[in-house]
This record gives structure tokens, sequence and C-alpha cells, in this order.
């Protein structure tokens, strides 16, 4: 699986706030949808992924944060790019660029991190485990100059 990964989507008018500025929150949906699509572009899913054993593993986020430059509005398409920043024993940090796509190329309008942990659920309690190696075999972590760059 690669460690970096593109994600496309136009704006939605739900997406929007009343001045027609796509609302903070929905960043934070948008890091989310480019995740699953990052896994789905694997044929894997973030919901019940098998941990290679006849069990499956799940994926809160523990820490999430976004900062925001520029904002975008109402059907502007937005390129959303995620990098793995860091694969743990329990936990993966993911960076995120996003972007609004112009006829010029590309402004830059926020940036945003995510921390998921590895957690399995029993009878209903969800309990922090090690990634398994099934799962942590396919997860690329982003050469040291690649996030650099990346954050720059």
């Amino acid at each position: 699986m690669a460690y970096r990964f593109v994600y496309r989507r136009t704006v939605a008018f739900s997406d929007t706030d009343l001045a027609g500025i796509v609302h903070f929150s929905r960043f934070f949906l948008y890091m989310e949808d480019c995740e699953h699509a990052f896994y789905r572009a694997e044929d894997e899913s973030v919901h019940k992924m098998s941990d290679g054993d006849g069990g499956w593993v799940g994926w809160p986020r523990v820490h999430v944060s976004c900062d925001y430059r520029k904002p975008i509005r109402f059907e502007d398409e937005l390129e959303i790019e995620l990098l793995v920043a860091r694969v743990g024993t329990k936990t993966i940090d993911y960076r995120f660029k996003f972007r609004r796509v112009e006829d010029e190329g590309f402004t830059a309008v926020a940036s945003g991190k995510a921390l998921v942990a590895c957690v399995r659920c029993k009878e209903g309690v969800m309990e922090a485990v090690e990634i398994p190696q099934a799962i942590r075999e396919k997860i690329e972590q982003a050469p040291e100059g690649e996030l650099k760059k990346f954050t720059d």
C-alpha cells in the first residue's frame, strides 16, 4: 500500500455555512473520507478490518487538528492529499493537505493531522492493541524526507 494518496471531491452545498464558505467541521469529515478512500483503493475498509487471524480491528480517532489558510466554497473542486507520517506500535499518524483545484493549478487552503488507534472490541469494550502484522505489512510509512517536504 502506498504511503501517499490523493482524493478529489466537489464541495456540496450542505458543507457550507450562511456565508457560503465550507464550515470548519467539514474538514474533519473530508480527512476521514480521504482515509476511507485510501483503504478502498487497496480493497480494504476501516470498518472491521481483518486482522489476518480471524478477527477484526477498528480505528477510532485519538487526536485530530486542522489549520485553515483560505476559504473554499460551494462547487469548488477540492484535492485532499493523505500521507502516512508514522506507523507506530498501536497507532497510525496521518497528515493531510487540502488544495482548491483551479485552472492555473492549485491553491493551498488547509492542512490537517489525524492520529488513529488500533482497537479490538470485546463485549462492548474497546481496547487498544498492537497493529496486527497482516495489516502492518500493508501500510507503508512515508520516508523521513517525504514527510519533511509534505509538512513544509
